[in-house]
């Protein structure tokens, strides 16, 4: 029999919003591995996210910060294990260190920052400041987990943070750099940062990982044995564009107006800048996910 907990089933339902009843039936199935639980809710169609949660660091805080000209932004997620330490001063003045030194330097990583000078004038790394931190004052493990900077030469990079600083997005477009965009910048950002219907995987089709894609085609075949091959083809097919609709940025439907895609968005906000509008990347940092 498997073996899982309530503890279990409430971390299931995070990751995938799926109901109580259907959580208990996916771990059973899966005899308590949460990640088989998980794909089995997808092929169940009772859960729509999947956000992975780091057993180690579930609180934290995210931060932003955006040029005044809006061509440079970088956003961090600072990882602890109690929401007691994130909002203490400590906590806090290192989070504000932190995001300063990824904003004025080039990261591309965690270990980028963790490797750069703290800006204490003690000649220690950031990786060596925070274990020092985590053994002394914090107690408690502590790290940096999301590290975003994003610029832009011909474009803008925005950013929105929830005012609870547990979850944010940043975006960059290129192609124009006035108020509209700036406008668009803020509500895509704000979009992602919801994460409804689901988190974007990414920006266009043709960034998804094909392994993901092949994902999807094999969940889509259960059930199809027997079933013609053009069948099959329309059923993955439909499956398939089900799956972009959900998880492509550009073709979510807009948060604040589900008659409108984001596409349309930045269309329209191109027109009225006069120029054409590229959706480059994004990154969304909530704290708690792998």
């Amino acid at each position: 029999m498997a073996e899982f907990g309530a503890k279990d089933v409430m971390t299931l339902r995070a990751r995938t919003s799926a109901g109580m009843m259907e959580a208990k039936k996916a771990l059973t199935e899966a005899n308590g591995n949460m990640d088989q639980a998980a794909d089995l809710l997808r092929k169940w169609g009772a859960g729509r996210a999947d956000s992975k949660m780091s057993d180690e660091m579930k609180e934290g805080l995210v931060a932003g910060k955006v040029s005044e000209d809006g061509k440079i932004g970088v956003m961090i997620r600072l990882g602890c294990q109690t929401d007691f330490v994130a909002r203490t001063e400590g906590f806090q003045v290192l989070l504000r260190d932190l995001l300063e030194l990824a904003y004025t330097t080039p990261v591309e990583s965690p270990a980028d920052l963790n490797a750069l000078t703290y800006p204490d004038h003690s000649g220690r790394n950031v990786q060596t400041v925070i274990k020092e931190m985590a053994g002394s004052s914090i107690k408690e493990n502590v790290a940096v987990t999301g590290v975003a900077r994003f610029v832009s030469k011909d474009g803008l990079v925005g950013k929105y943070i929830h005012h609870n600083a547990k979850v944010g997005a940043l975006v960059q477009v290129d192609g124009g750099g006035d108020d509209a965009v700036r406008v668009l910048l803020g509500e895509i950002a704000m979009h992602i940062t919801a994460g409804v219907p689901v988190v974007p995987v990414a920006v266009s089709r043709d960034q998804i990982d094909p392994a993901v894609v092949e994902r999807e085609k094999e969940i889509a075949r259960e059930g199809t044995a027997g079933k013609p091959e053009r069948v099959v083809q329309s059923i993955l097919n439909g499956r398939l564009e089900k799956f972009y609709a959900d998880h492509v940025l550009l073709e979510q439907p807009f948060v604040k107006d589900e008659a409108k895609s984001i596409k349309q968005m930045v269309q329209e906000a191109g027109a009225a800048a006069g120029a054409q509008l590229a959706l480059v990347r994004f990154a969304r940092f909530k704290v708690g996910e792998a």
